[in-house]
């Protein structure tokens, strides 16, 4: 019967008469013969029409204890191929697994998992029972069940790490054997989980480059999306890809060329024959492009420095068509891109703000600021002015002031841990970073920035002195060696100078002296962003912002020189006299991009616990905007997986 297909009217004609022929005689069906029909109505193709899903539901339900599990896995991929999800079946189904899963073959577990996932059904006890099979079985795995079983755990988001860690150590012995459907399944598996299994990464960008031109633009753009996303940007990988998606740009849509080029843009690889021949492409297709593709290309052109003027003003007039239909941190990245590439749109600018101004009760907060941020720096102001403008700038001040009464509330809390018990500490400090992360804000843009900065008495240098102070972080920068950040060191070469580009740089120094203790004197020197390194000793306590900020470069000078204090006898928050105020010194700082809202924080800890340490700063705008998780190239475009036809 599957050898049929519901091509046309005749056929459609013919399988409903089939069909009904076999829905009276369903209750004499053996087992086999149930599921076999299942899968071939399936496989022919018949998705209009489900009432047979029903039929046949019922009829497997009554007598599920006697099917064997290729027949139960028959069953459950023709109804995920079929996209029939109904919640009654799907939790008998699911406790019959639980029953026999110890005796699912490789294949079984594949297409189980993959119907499941496929119909978003997730069931923590069958999923349990099957995983145990999956962990004790999984060296029998063909590279297919592999990548569809390491899939469909991510699209369920099922995160058992004993099981990945298995899995992906077989996966990267074999990793040669695999489709490219299959490195891609499982590539996105790993960004999904944010999974840095640097071993299998590694692998696979030694492994993929000579067989690109046998990845369609979905699995190269997927492939692209997960090493950015993972933070692992392989400069030969990412060169390979742009090279194999020059040579197949006419069979790139438009999400295609969104996601690859946002990758491309996070991982700060910049290709101009891919760029210019992505370019003349897009414009072919601008008229269809979604909010989130207009938005990431011109995000990525921004971090990438390239200026198509033709395509710009194609995307904003896209833009402004759909500007309704765009998320809230599309807004912000839109205005921010275009100001960063110095590309003047007066109308496009006017555009985002009204419908910012309109949606302002869907803000978090960040894409307003990135906004307002783009319409101030970019010399906008009079061409806004308006009841909208006004709405904006009011609710960003009142976002600005509640930030601030945070800040210098927040800054009193090291000196008061004095008194504490350690649970209370903890306590004290866990309220500081949950108050600071209700914001939903990473950063305040530049402006606010420098506004807070100010108020907390951080001298923000300016002219000859601030140019002299430039040059020489520049100098200690460029000595830095790989990416300057010991997490990175088992990554391969290829790596460590793709993720010493994307790193944030902080370069300090500082002197210290007290009477009592001596004088302490270090730098400049250069660090960079990498894991966050906890020493509440030192009065510095960082949030969570996205992520730790306990990494962050600025953090991380600041625990220097408070370390540096406490080596010369000093403790930053004990009892006087030998407290923070017993030195006197400066620390000076230069950082790569504007700082985030909890090195703010940390800063003004830091003049609280050494109120006679200077704090001087100047710092860059930064490569980047501050971006959400759902606002990157989010790929939806999960790997469309069938799952494979069996009988």
């Amino acid at each position: 019967m599957a050898v049929l297909e519901a091509t046309g009217p005749g056929e459609e004609i013919l399988l409903t008469s089939l069909i009904a022929q076999c829905s009276q005689h369903l209750s004499s069906f053996e087992a086999r013969n149930l599921a076999l029909s299942a899968w071939a109505l399936a496989k022919m193709g018949l998705s209009t029409d489900k009432t047979w899903c029903r039929l046949w539901a019922d009829a497997v339900m009554a007598r599920l204890p006697a099917f064997e599990t290729r027949d139960m896995t028959n069953v459950i991929w023709a109804f995920a191929t079929v996209h029939w999800r109904d919640e009654r079946f799907l939790t008998r189904f699911c406790k019959e697994v639980e029953v026999k899963a110890e005796n699912y073959s490789p294949q079984d577990i594949g297409n189980t998992l993959w119907a499941l996932a496929t119909l978003s059904w997730k069931n923590e006890a069958a999923l349990t029972a099957i995983s145990k099979r999956c962990f004790d079985t999984a060296v029998t795995f063909d590279q297919q069940n592999l990548s569809i079983s390491l899939w469909s755990y991510a699209t369920l988001g099922y995160k058992t790490m004993n099981l990945f860690h298995h899995m992906t150590q077989i996966i990267t012995e074999r990793i040669k054997t695999f489709a490219c459907q299959g490195i891609a399944n499982v590539v996105w598996a790993l960004a999904k989980f944010q999974f840095q299994q640097k071993c299998l990464l590694m692998t696979i960008a030694e492994e993929a480059p000579p067989r690109l031109d046998d990845f369609d633009p979905q699995h190269m753009s997927i492939l692209a999306w997960a090493y950015a996303t993972l933070e692992f940007p392989n400069r030969p990988l990412l060169t390979a890809l742009c090279q194999a998606a020059v040579r197949k740009m006419q069979i790139f849509n438009a999400q295609h060329m969104a996601n690859m080029t946002w990758a491309m843009a996070t991982l700060a690889h910049k290709d101009g024959r891919y760029l210019q021949v992505l370019a003349e492409k897009a414009m072919e297709q601008v008229s269809s492009f979604n909010p989130q593709e207009c938005s990431n290309l011109v995000w990525a052109f921004a971090l990438l420095t390239f200026r198509n003027d033709e395509l710009l003003q194609a995307l904003s007039i896209r833009s402004q068509e759909i500007v309704s239909e765009f998320i809230p941190q599309n807004l912000g990245n839109t205005a921010w891109a275009y100001n960063r590439l110095g590309y003047r749109d007066e109308r496009l600018m006017q555009c985002l703000v009204r419908e910012a101004a309109g949606r302002l009760h869907e803000c978090s907060g960040q894409e307003v600021l990135d906004l307002i941020e783009s319409i101030s720096t970019g010399g906008y102001e009079t061409s806004v002015q308006g009841p909208e403008w006004q709405r904006l700038t009011q609710w960003a001040g009142e976002k600005f002031e509640a930030v601030r009464r945070c800040v210098v509330a927040s800054s009193e809390m090291p000196l008061t841990l004095r008194k504490l018990s350690d649970f209370d500490r903890a306590l004290a400090v866990q309220d500081y970073r949950d108050h600071l992360s209700s914001f939903s804000l990473v950063g305040l843009g530049f402006t606010y920035t420098c506004q807070m900065l100010e108020l907390l008495g951080i001298q923000l240098l300016q002219g000859p002195e601030r140019e002299a102070w430039q040059r020489t972080a520049q100098e200690a920068a460029n000595a830095i060696a790989g990416t300057g950040n010991q997490s990175d060191m088992s990554k391969n070469a290829e790596a460590q100078e793709g993720l010493k580009v994307c790193r944030t740089v902080c370069v300090y120094r500082f002197s210290l002296h007290s009477p009592q203790l001596g004088s302490r004197s270090a730098g400049p020197m250069a660090v960079t962003s990498g894991p966050a390194n906890d020493d509440h000793q030192l009065g510095l306590f960082a949030a969570t912002l996205k992520h730790h900020r306990g990494g962050d470069g600025e953090f991380q000078a600041l625990q220097a020189c408070a370390r540096a204090s406490m080596d010369l006898g000093c403790q930053p928050i004990g009892a006087p006299p030998l407290d923070g105020s017993a030195v006197e010194g400066e620390l000076w700082l230069h950082v790569s991009e504007v700082p985030c809202l909890s090195c703010v924080g940390a800063m003004a800890q830091f003049r609280k616990v050494f109120p006679d340490v200077a704090l001087r700063l100047s710092f860059n705008l930064g490569r980047q905007p501050s971006q959400e998780k759902g606002a990157q190239a989010e790929m939806d475009s999960r790997p469309q997986l069938r799952g494979r036809s069996f009988g």
